[in-house]
């Protein structure tokens, strides 16, 4: 009997044991820290969609983060689904509007706790002459249905610029967009570097080519300083770039950059400003 008493005592010390544990679990939010800038409904997909980002956008890289429910059951979240950014903007009025639209990385189909997360590159900011607009196109695989939602959303400007859209030199007038995704807040010593490049060569929309090289130097102006080798950066896939690259004393500094691709140049007079 004592036995018995003894193990049915180590059951239960287990059991609570393991409940304590699993609470003391910490739950990951991954809307914390986020603002929710817009909401609607994917009509066709029976979906509602939450925008969700850092405070406001901003002409530059910028991470998205979408959540969609279930238009019958706001309770219950879509997980299976499969998005896709549209960001367009519109300058200009009446008949003489134009459309332009942005380069966007969409979503993986599998979200990562229970959250849809790309990146969309804005690259002019909301104005009395530029409205944005973003489309959520939505392939809910639960029922196998398509829609889209068209949100307003507000893009403001960045200091200093972190894009800059430019056309190839060559013949072929190829339209370049060069995101600058690090360093944002740049330090005296290393700094870690990261570009984003996408390509548009028609009327189709934004690509990314893996034969490009990106290549830089910097230097002071106001101090007549500037390195006379470039830092070619590692391609990393997806049209990302990235390296290093060293600031040896506080001040205004200009990383120049040249885009080519197979040796032959395609930027001219492309540069970034950063400050210490």
């Amino acid at each position: 009997m004592k036995f018995r008493h003894l193990i049915s005592i180590i059951v239960i010390f287990i059991t609570l044991y393991s409940c304590k544990s699993t609470s003391d679990e910490p739950v990951i939010n991954p809307l914390e820290g986020l603002t929710k800038l817009s909401e609607g409904y994917a009509i066709g997909a029976a979906a509602k969609v939450e925008l969700w980002g850092n405070k406001n956008f901003f002409v530059g890289y910028n991470n998205v983060i979408v959540v969609i429910y279930d238009s019958l059951n706001l309770k219950e979240k879509i997980t299976d689904a499969h998005i896709h950014f549209i960001p367009v903007v519109s300058s200009g009025s009446g008949a003489s509007t134009i459309e332009q639209i942005s380069p966007a990385e969409n979503p993986n189909e599998t979200p990562i706790n229970e959250v849809f997360s790309g990146t969309v590159t804005f690259v002019k900011a909301s104005d009395s002459n530029n409205t944005w607009k973003l489309g959520i196109a939505v392939h809910n695989h639960k029922v196998d249905k398509e829609g889209e939602v068209i949100l307003n959303i507000t893009v403001d400007n960045s200091t200093p610029s972190l894009v800059k859209s430019f056309t190839s030199i060559n013949a072929d007038s190829t339209k370049f967009v060069l995101s600058l995704l690090k360093p944002i807040k740049p330090k005296e010593g290393t700094n870690e570097l990261e570009f984003s490049l996408n390509e548009n060569t028609s009327s189709l929309g934004w690509s990314t080519d893996d034969n490009y090289t990106v290549e830089i130097n910097t230097e002071m102006p106001d101090m007549w300083y500037s390195s006379h080798s470039y830092i070619i950066t590692k391609n990393i896939g997806n049209g990302h770039y990235t390296g290093s690259f060293d600031l040896s004393m506080g001040g205004e500094w200009r990383i120049n950059v040249v885009v080519k691709n197979n040796g032959v140049v395609f930027s001219k007079n492309v540069y970034f400003t950063l400050n210490i």
